[in-house]
């Protein structure tokens, strides 16, 4: 049986919980007053916490959402019961169904298309922010992970507090107590065996490597995230400083070579890390040894490898690029219905046209659908008459030309009718108002 408080203990515990929370929230500006906030609740103990903490903290509605990923024969019922749980305790439920396969990267496979389902969701719902339940220990776990793989400042950073519209209330709170939140009240919560399995190199680190230290001392977990909190807020005190140096560096999509090289060398380092990450290059490109390697590359003006892509100086000036591979292959766009198309999904529906975005378009169109790279001759009527090459436009944006052929396409079998995220076909946008196919371009995180 649930229960709500188990004594003066129980109550003290739970008010100085609630109070941090509260205040890392506040701290952080995470829970917008009085706008709908989504939580993502597993039913185990960091999101059971956080729902019940969030209903305590935030002066609006929350919403919840729960995800059955199709893994495990109990995982069904175990939504269920995370439904009746938030029904029970005052807010609105949803269950989605992910449907997903075992085989390989099923983990980032999951974590995707939890995100994409509860960007949509979020949408739906008119929620402000979408919450997680990862806690002081995830950090610890995510700051020491990086560091055995090798990491600079930023990945030692750990987990931000806010992403974009993802916020984690519950950085302030470990894991034991979480479990110790639940268990006052009674709550058997879900015990999800993936997190053991030593075939994942996190589970190796919360098995191996966190009790060694805790072993050490029995604050280490705090103290690891209550250093990654350090280093952000130093971090903000940096940035100027980069921010600075980055407008005396800054030549066209790069660093020119000679100012780069003239900058302190912590600064230098700083700012090479800066342009491998707004590269789109991932976490091991950031590490002390490669920032080495490209700022190598600067003094001798040549190319250098990187995790992920590299570095090369081009007209004097050091620019990062990821190595994006071949284009992903056409993939036909139903309707209703998604493609996926590399790193984002392409949504199409029969709808109301609305007005135009960059990521949402309404077009009269028909023709069976499909996402594919730009091809050559590819040309979009503009609004004021003529055409212009999809090359041209995607230069004219910024887009690399090493990038342009992982940009989506939507097209019928004679002409692209959308380049997503840019421009689509003028003659055939349609009126708000009128029945139209939406087009809608979800991005999926790395």
């Amino acid at each position: 049986m649930e229960r709500h408080g188990s004594g003066e203990h129980t109550a003290g515990v739970a008010a100085s919980l609630e109070q941090r929370v509260r205040e890392h929230c506040r701290r952080h500006g995470l829970l917008p007053p009085g706008r709908p906030v989504l939580a993502l609740v597993s039913g185990g103990a960091d999101s059971t916490c956080l729902m019940g903490v969030l209903g305590a903290v935030h002066d609006g509605p929350l919403v919840v959402l729960t995800l059955d990923h199709g893994l495990r024969p109990g995982s069904p019922a175990e939504a269920e019961a995370v439904v009746f749980r938030a029904r029970a305790w005052g807010h609105r439920a949803r269950i989605e169904s992910l449907s997903l396969g075992p085989g390989a990267g099923v983990q980032a496979r999951a974590r995707d298309a939890r995100l994409v389902a509860a960007r949509r969701v979020a949408a739906e719902e008119r929620c402000a922010a979408i919450a997680t339940g990862h806690t002081a220990s995830d950090q610890a776990e995510t700051v020491l992970f990086r560091m055995a793989r090798g990491t600079g400042r930023a990945g030692a950073l750990g987990m931000a507090p806010r992403r974009g519209d993802l916020v984690r209330p519950l950085l302030a709170i470990t894991r034991q107590e979480t479990e110790a939140w639940c268990a006052a009240r009674g709550i058997q919560v879900v015990d999800d065996p993936s997190n053991r399995d030593p075939a994942y190199a996190r589970s190796r680190v919360r098995g191996g490597l966190v009790p060694a230290l805790a072993a050490v001392h029995p604050g280490a977990e705090r103290h690891v995230a209550g250093l990654a909190d350090a280093l952000r807020d130093e971090g903000e005190v940096l940035e100027s400083l980069v921010d600075a140096a980055w407008a005396r560096c800054a030549r066209g999509p790069g660093l020119a070579a000679d100012a780069l090289l003239s900058e302190a060398p912590p600064l230098g380092r700083l700012l090479v890390r800066r342009l491998l990450l707004d590269a789109g290059l991932p976490g091991d490109a950031v590490g002390r040894a490669v920032v080495e390697r490209a700022l190598d590359a600067a003094r001798r003006g040549v190319r250098a490898d990187v995790p992920g892509g590299g570095v090369a100086v081009e007209r004097r000036a050091l620019v990062a690029f990821v190595d994006a591979g071949p284009a992903p292959p056409p993939a036909p766009l139903p309707v209703p219905g998604r493609a996926r198309f590399g790193d984002a999904v392409i949504a199409a529906r029969a709808g109301v046209a609305g007005p135009p975005r960059p990521d949402r378009v309404a077009l009269r169109v028909d023709a069976p659908l499909v996402v594919r790279a730009p091809a050559a001759g590819d040309r979009v009527p503009l609004a004021g008459g003529g055409r212009q090459a999809v090359g041209r436009m995607l230069a004219t944006a910024g887009v690399p030309a090493r990038g342009r052929e992982r940009v989506p396409v939507v097209a019928t079998a004679e002409r692209p009718v959308w380049v997503a995220g840019h421009r689509a076909a003028h003659d055939l946008l349609a009126s708000p108002g009128e029945p139209a196919t939406e087009l809608r371009l979800e991005a999926v995180p790395r």
